[in-house]
């Protein structure tokens, strides 16, 4: 069993706990290739170094603190570094620029003393004068980081908790050391009085500060782990976010083709059978050609809508309501241009809402739809399409005055125009409901929350703001 009673193995005793942080600091450089571990590893050897020279120069006979130069030499360069690590530990920079500042401030001061300990030794001055000099800055440095500390804590963070913990036992340490210099029993001290050694309350003061970086380097490395996990999370989470968009995309771009391939290439295909038949009928009956120009002319003039509504889904810059709302008042218009039945519109939008991409053309398909089945079901002589806002809602409503039918009997006969509709108001986050009673016409009421959008107005005001 070890007894730590003497001052050699007690020195032999905190010298291998401060030995086996400096190997745990290399192999973490080694095993996380960070350079904050090399060097507080460097840190932690400069102080054992720095110890050994203490020891030597104790056992010198003239010594007095400060004017074993090999001893201050290594002590200065040790402290450098561990402001240096500490910088690099706490990242006060982003956090407190003023206590960067003073940071790099201690770090100079450290330098400035050692360059004078250093001129005075060359100049081979008295050692009275020497150690006065250096007891001086080495009080003087540790005032600063006595008001440092404090600034240090206010950063509420528990990696620096560990770091503050560590400084404080670091410089009382040294106040001690320095302080114990100068004490009565200081010239005859025996080895069995260790702990009156200036030695060990220095060397206790590094270990307890070691033990405490090594702590914060931990819970640095767990936050940073933690962190790292996080990031990952959401990087799956913004893949699936991506997934999900192309898959609406995917399913935009099958919707356009299968319009392109049904609408307008179906009435391309008729454009070109009715002109044939045209030139046929300029020959033979010149009347009836007259009607089948007319016809040529209406398909033409569908073709040009239907491309027109596909390029309008696809311009990136008709996002809004009010945008949408001049689409669907054009659309109304050439839809019931040539019908018996009196169009009524009424769409009333203060606000310039947000249309996400993927639901304007499906909230435009399931309008078109719903005006066709009046063109084909109701047989009614007035249309009303009316839209507005109402508490961050939107509702949009097709009313006709036609035949009607029996909803509740129609609820398992709902043909695939009813379907789709349900669908594309389920991809809203909206409801859409279908009121009729034969010879009272027909009500679809669509009505879906605009709440997860802002208005241009708030957008820009956020601009400012900002």
């Amino acid at each position: 069993m070890i007894i730590l009673s003497t001052y050699t193995s007690l020195r032999l005793f905190l010298d291998g706990m401060l030995c086996m942080m400096a190997l745990y600091a290399l192999l973490s450089f080694v095993q996380l290739r960070k350079p904050i571990y090399w060097q507080y590893a460097l840190y932690i050897v400069c102080m054992i170094v720095d110890l050994q020279f203490s020891d030597q120069g104790y056992g010198r006979t003239d010594y007095q603190p400060g004017t074993y130069y090999p001893e201050t030499f290594v002590e200065s360069l040790a402290y450098v570094l561990y402001i240096r690590f500490a910088i690099l530990f706490i990242n006060p920079a982003q956090q407190d620029p003023l206590t960067y500042r003073i940071m790099k401030l201690v770090m100079a001061g450290f330098a400035v003393a050692l360059a004078i300990d250093t001129i005075l030794w060359l100049a081979n001055v008295a050692i009275p004068v020497r150690s006065n000099v250096y007891m001086g800055s080495r009080l003087l440095i540790c005032g600063v980081g006595l008001v440092l500390v404090p600034r240090i804590f206010r950063l509420r963070n528990p990696v620096v908790s560990y770091f503050v913990a560590g400084s404080l036992l670091l410089i009382i340490g040294s106040i001690a050391a320095l302080l114990t210099n100068y004490m009565p029993f200081s010239d005859h001290l025996t080895s069995a009085e260790a702990m009156r050694y200036p030695v060990v309350a220095l060397q206790i003061g590094v270990v307890g500060e070691v033990l405490c970086f090594t702590l914060g380097m931990s819970l640095r490395h767990r936050r940073n782990e933690q962190e790292k996990i996080q990031y990952q999370a959401q990087l799956i989470e913004q893949l699936r976010d991506n997934e999900q968009k192309q898959e609406k995309l995917k399913r935009i771009r099958d919707d356009i083709a299968r319009d392109l391939h049904d609408d307008i290439g179906g009435d391309l295909n008729s454009l070109n059978v009715l002109s044939q038949v045209a030139v046929r009928q300029v020959k033979t009956e010149p009347g009836l050609a007259i009607d089948t120009i007319q016809t040529i002319g209406q398909t033409a003039r569908q073709v040009v809508a239907t491309m027109r509504e596909i390029v309008w889904s696809l311009n990136a810059a008709q996002t809004s309501l009010e945008s949408f709302s001049y689409r669907l008042r054009e659309t109304a218009r050439i839809l019931f241009e040539h019908q018996p039945t009196k169009l009524h519109l009424s769409l009333d939008i203060d606000d310039d809402w947000l249309l996400p991409a993927e639901g304007r053309r499906d909230l435009f398909l399931m309008t078109k739809e719903m005006m066709h089945n009046v063109i084909r079901h109701a047989e009614a002589r007035n249309v009303y399409v009316s839209m507005h806002v109402e508490k961050q809602t939107l509702y949009l409503i097709v009313r006709d005055d036609g035949r009607g039918f029996i909803t509740a009997a129609n609820d398992g006969q709902n043909g695939n125009g009813l379907r789709s509709m349900q669908q594309r108001a389920s991809a809203l986050n909206g409801e859409l409901s279908l009121t009729s009673e034969p010879g009272r016409g027909t009500t679809a009421c669509f009505q879906c929350p605009l709440t997860a959008e802002l208005t241009v107005q708030e957008m820009l005001s956020n601009v400012t703001e900002v």
